[in-house]
């Protein structure tokens, strides 16, 4: 299937500030990725992320320091970037590594000797054999700071090569190796290279460039077409290609990949071509070879024969070419070609070792891309692309946005979507739009919202073969699969958790689906600790972090109260609110309490002018909570019982389960409140830590003001874990009240919240095992029972 173009900026060695000039920052407003060599200012990538919002990885070079110290406290790295050094990384289906440092030559962390290197490029080797088992390839891409031996290097001992990098590149064939550390003096100083299939480049400076997942790439030939020395005769080099077109058989057989070659016609048929151009004699990759004009069954992908190849017309072939090869002549099609005249040619070349091959080329304009890894499947989908783009004109008014896609038909749900929402916008809003009005609208309000929240929470890693509007589609019908079988609307930030789940083809999520089969998970199981916040809270847009609020509904004073506070936060984040009202038993939609149930719901929504809606559900009340709560983003329910202060009480209270068990945070409601100064609770756990990143995150959008209390265990404790809260709250210019006392903790922060005159509280979930709770109690339960202020918990 066709891989996903990915543009990239690439930095190192020279701070340029007209990458933040408005100019520069136009013409790269299309990069999805920033890859930084070393040598260069923490804050200079720091720039660079805030400047273009897209991932950074980085490498460190020589000249780097480990510790930097600065206004914004003590730096180990640019903030907001992925320091690749010994480890793997895969983001948008890329495969990526890195090296840091150059050889030794004075003092400083960054300086490795040979010796040292290869012990750094071995100790990776495990999971490039994992990626293989897993993704099919072992990397894409490597970043160092110095270059590999004898490519690009010089001869000095600071600038010189590593040993270890050239090593890595011929036994594990990436596709493209980034380096710095070689400074550029002069136009004519070699910035690219090819080495084996890698794509050697040094980004002195900065470089935009494309990638792709799994690229080959073909270094030009500097040898004579001499061949290989022949075996015994060459009856017995036909024998040996036979014996190839069969293990290539069997692999294809294995695999499910194709080993046929590609029709011309078929292609020229799809492509509808209009010119072309003689190119005169090249010298042409064989790996670029992938299809005939007129026997594209008797070979096959790789050009060994097959049965129906007459075997003395290929012998006679062969010996009539002595020690030179006539050259074939080919049809090029952007980056493949396809034998006109020369097929056994081509045969004896791929059977005696060749890597390229002299050939007359005719290239075949086209506006439809093609690469050696394609299938016939692929050109059909590429060329639907095409005619897609010309219809609408997406990739003119919308250059930056990638409408690739790897199954057929999905172009068609693509030119539906588009016509509903045309004939929605001149419904709405009763007025004529015209037809490319219509795609850029749904361009910018139904396509870029979706491929945003999926490129932000990393839902690639999990489908690494699909490209983004494969996985908008897909979480599109997804999304509606999930609202027709539970009768909820669903969005789709919602249902990325679950499909990922359901239907991710990484080696993890099978196994898990298979765990689950076999060892179904008990309902009562905690979730692990910072779920929500990887796969939830980061993709939120702007300002919205819960876009979706559940509010249990139990037909009293109390559940009313939780539905006010449910209100008071959508009207602060412009988001729906849903409630739920369980019944245990049957019951009759027209009954009495129901009606007046949805009477009293629609009378306190109607003044807020938000979306609102009550659902009615049948079953046990924790598990429907807890299965609802994950299809939106914020559960409220009413605190009217508490946890008893009683050691068998503690286990037993329903509400105690489900704060246990909620997959999403949970705001517990004894009196609404308006929301505007939080006490956070925090003792520098897992789980008093993400309490920490969710105040963060109300500060920043909501504006509240913020106060952090900790109990310590007397006056003279050494550690307080007020200091850590600090530094991340520094490293975010967030600032807040920080207050600690001696005590009981649940004492000490009911007392704080009523001198800071704060009007909730932030916590994290239960911290002891079930067993340490029923002999000393909790903080949370104290807090349960003692506070008259709404709670948020978090996981």
């Amino acid at each position: 299937m066709p891989s996903r173009a990915v543009k990239v900026l690439s930095v190192s060695d020279r701070i340029e500030s007209r990458l933040f000039e408005d100019k520069t920052i136009e013409v790269n407003k299309d990069i999805n990725l920033i890859l930084s060599c070393g040598d260069l200012p923490y804050y200079y990538i720091e720039n660079l992320f805030q400047t273009y919002q897209v991932p950074v990885l980085f490498v460190r070079g020589n000249h780097d320091q480990a510790v930097v110290y600065g206004k914004k406290g003590t730096q180990f790295g640019p903030r907001g970037a992925i320091d690749l050094h010994r480890r793997v990384v895969v983001l948008n289906n890329l495969i990526f590594l890195g090296f840091e440092g150059s050889l030794p030559y004075r003092e400083g962390p960054f300086l490795y000797s040979q010796t040292e290197m290869w012990r750094n490029v071995l100790g990776v080797i495990p999971r490039l054999l994992w990626n293989k088992l897993v993704y099919g390839r072992f990397v894409d891409v490597v970043l160092t700071h110095s270059p590999p031996q004898g490519i690009h290097d010089k001869d000095s001992h600071i600038h010189g090569g590593y040993k270890a990098f050239r090593w890595l590149l011929k036994t594990f064939k990436p596709a493209y190796l980034y380096h710095g550390h070689i400074h550029i003096y002069s136009e004519d100083q070699i910035r690219e290279s090819i080495f084996e299939k890698t794509k050697v480049i040094n980004t002195y400076g900065h470089r935009k460039s494309v990638i792709r997942a799994g690229k080959r790439h073909y270094p030009i030939q500097d040898r004579p077409f001499n061949l290989e020395p022949s075996l015994v005769n060459a009856a017995e080099d036909f024998r040996d290609a036979r014996r190839r077109a069969a293990l290539e058989n069997i692999w294809s057989t294995l695999t499910g990949s194709s080993n046929h070659l590609i029709q011309f016609q078929q292609v020229a048929d799809q492509i509808q071509y209009e010119g072309s151009e003689k190119l005169g004699l090249l010298e042409v990759p064989l790996d670029a070879i992938v299809g005939s004009v007129n026997r594209p069954n008797d070979f096959t992908r790789k050009f060994f024969p097959r049965e129906v190849v007459d075997p003395e017309r290929w012998q006679r072939v062969k010996r009539g070419m002595n020690q030179k090869i006539r050259p074939i002549d080919l049809y090029q099609i952007d980056e493949v070609y396809f034998v006109l005249d020369g097929n056994h040619r081509v045969s004896i070349a791929r059977q005696r070792g060749l890597t390229h091959i002299p050939a007359y080329v005719t290239r075949i304009e086209s506006i439809v891309p093609l690469t050696p890894e394609d299938t016939f499947e692929d050109v059909i989908i590429k060329n639907q692309q095409v005619r897609f783009l010309q219809d609408t004109q997406l990739n003119l008014v919308r250059p930056d946005l990638d409408f690739t896609v790897t199954t057929p038909g999905s172009y068609r749900q693509l030119r539906e979507q588009i016509n509903n929402h045309h004939l929605n916008l001149e419904i709405q809003l009763h007025y004529p739009f015209t037809y490319q009005e219509a795609v850029e609208s749904w361009a910018d309000e139904v396509y870029l919202p979706i491929v945003q929240i999926i490129t932000q929470s990393g839902l690639l890693r999990d489908f690494p073969e699909r490209t983004p509007t494969d996985l908008y589609l897909w979480l599109v019908n997804y999304q509606k699969e999930l609202s027709h079988r539970f009768g909820w609307e669903i969005k789709p930030s919602s249902a990325i958790e679950g499909l990922a789940a359901a239907y991710g083809n990484r080696l993890i999520h099978r196994w898990k689906r298979l765990k689950n089969q076999l060892f179904p998970r008990s309902s009562s199981q905690p979730p692990p600790v910072g779920v929500w916040r990887k796969t939830h809270l980061v993709p939120r847009k702007e300002g919205q972090i819960f876009s979706a609020i559940l509010v249990g509904i139990n037909g009293k004073d109390s559940g009313w109260k939780a539905l006010e506070q449910a209100l008071i936060i959508a009207q602060i984040e412009n988001s729906a609110v849903r409630g739920l009202h369980i019944i245990k038993g049957e019951f009759d939609p027209s009954d009495d309490q129901i009606r007046e149930i949805r009477a009293e719901f629609r009378k306190r929504s109607a003044p807020h002018n938000i979306s609102a809606k009550l659902y009615l559900e049948q079953g046990e009340v924790l598990n429907l909570l807890n299965e609802r709560a994950r299809l939106n983003d914020l559960l409220v329910i009413s605190l009217e019982h508490p946890p008893k202060d009683k050691p068998a009480a503690r286990l037993r209270s329903n509400l105690r389960g489900l704060i246990q068990t909620c997959p999403r945070p949970l705001l517990a409601v004894p009196t609404p409140s308006p929301m505007r100064h939080a006490l956070l609770a925090y003792d520098g756990s897992p789980k008093a830590t993400e309490a920490l990143y969710l105040a963060a995150y109300l500060v920043e959008h909501w504006g509240i003001k913020l106060t952090i209390a900790t109990a310590l265990e007397d006056s003279t404790s050494r550690h307080n874990p007020l200091q850590k809260a600090q530094e991340y709250l520094t490293s975010r210019e967030i600032e807040a009240s920080l207050i600690s006392d001696v005590g009981l903790p649940s004492d000490v922060i009911i007392s704080t919240m009523n001198n800071q005159g704060c009007d909730f509280i932030i916590v994290g979930g239960y911290g002891y095992q079930p067993v340490m709770e029923v002999l000393f109690g909790s903080t949370l339960n104290g807090l349960l029972r003692k506070s008259e202020k709404p709670i948020l918990i978090c996981h």
